[in-house]
């Protein structure tokens, strides 16, 4: 599905349907309802990320409450959020997906039945990237966030699909704000040792405040156990760890670390990682943000 376009190394822009699945369903509420940020985003001023950062809490808002702002003295509602959200952050989470999906991930072997589980799923980001990646649409997906508002941007932008409501991104979608739901659903669509392979990805997710990792490990555990003989894929990705304060450094990779930590049996896979480095085209603008990092970690079977 030539749905991401890359005219030349490493730099990467919409197709026409998916600029105009950005256009309805991202652009043009963010313009409606918050008109004056709108417009310090497309003027490019010098402050607005620092403004959009304050009102997303550096991403890790409660997008199902109301905030207020003290230093705009504006109240901002859970679809001002995601859908500041989806301006600000969709496209480098999106094309950075691509670009790993792309570049990093194991061939998928066509033949058989791929699960995607994507974990703090947001917009459906790294589904469109993963779809567009493989080019099938017989693939089953699962999103889980603990924002319904999320879930619902989720579904109205699966719904829109490649080609304006012609066709879904996913025929088989499930989505969830609770991981623990994840072994009912893979028991829905799978059976054991039918030889579909498993993806669970994690992008931008372990930044989470409310995360719970040794309930994410056991409910891990469960599924590698009760599917061992299915294939498996692991993808992490994240700003480049070694960018980050030791804070921020603790709140994501050292999660992440815990989490293996918590799983013996990544000691018999291979792992993959480095830092990779992208450019892609900004949404409202049309400005080219250079030189974005991402760091990525990969298991999989050998």
């Amino acid at each position: 599905m030539a749905y991401i376009h890359r005219p030349y190394d490493n730099y990467y822009e919409p197709s026409e349907n998916l600029q105009n699945l950005f256009k309805e369903l991202v652009i043009q509420p963010f313009e409606h309802d918050l008109p004056a940020l709108a417009a310090d985003v497309k003027n490019t001023k010098i402050y607005y990320w620092e403004d959009i950062a304050r009102i997303l809490s550096q991403g890790q808002s409660n997008y199902d409450n109301v905030s207020f702002d003290k230093a705009s003295s504006a109240y901002y509602f859970p679809k001002d959020k995601v859908s500041i959200y989806c301006v600000h952050h969709m496209p480098r989470h999106l094309f950075g997906s691509y670009h790993i999906f792309t570049n990093c991930l194991p061939p998928i072997n066509g033949k058989h039945e791929v699960v995607f589980i994507d974990f703090g799923c947001g917009p459906l980001t790294s589904g469109i990237a993963f779809r567009a990646f493989t080019g099938q649409r017989d693939i089953t997906y699962f999103g889980i966030d603990s924002s319904q508002t999320m879930l619902d941007k989720a579904a109205s932008i699966n719904k829109y699909g490649p080609n304006r409501y012609k066709e879904p991104f996913f025929d088989k979608f499930e989505l969830t704000r609770d991981a623990d739901d994840l072994t009912k659903l893979l028991n829905k669509y799978i059976e054991n040792g039918d030889q579909t392979q498993i993806l669970f990805n994690f992008c931008y997710f372990f930044s989470s405040p409310t995360l719970d990792i040794n309930n994410l490990s056991n409910v891990l555990i469960r599924i590698i156990e009760k599917y061992n003989q299915h294939k498996m894929c692991f993808v992490y990705h994240n700003p480049d760890h070694r960018s980050l304060s030791k804070s921020d450094r603790l709140k994501t990779y050292g999660k992440w670390e815990k989490l293996k930590t918590n799983l013996p049996m990544f000691g018999s896979q291979t792992t993959q990682s480095d830092v990779e480095t992208f450019s892609y085209c900004r949404l409202i603008n049309g400005s080219l943000h250079k030189n974005a990092k991402v760091y990525y970690e990969m298991l999989y079977d050998a």
